[in-house]
């Protein structure tokens, strides 16, 4: 399980991480300091979160990526 979670929290981070360089260069979309938020950049990230939770979904769907890197039965 905790290799699972690892996998998970790391696919989900590098997907954040990317959409936010794109974001960054492409649209100047600057999702601000987690520590300082306000409703806009709170808005900003949840939509970076989101583009790379429909990405991480598809790409499991389409066998890219495995849903899970230890199989648990």
């Amino acid at each position: 399980d905790i290799a699972n979670t690892i996998y998970h929290a790391a696919v989900t981070t590098v997907l954040v991480v990317g959409y936010a360089m794109i974001g960054r260069k492409l649209a100047r979309l600057d999702v601000g300091d987690p520590a300082k938020p306000d409703l806009s950049e709170g808005l900003k990230l949840t939509v970076v979160v989101t583009l790379a939770t429909v990405t991480k979904d598809w790409l499991v769907k389409s066998k890219i990526i495995p849903e899970d890197i230890v199989k648990t039965t």
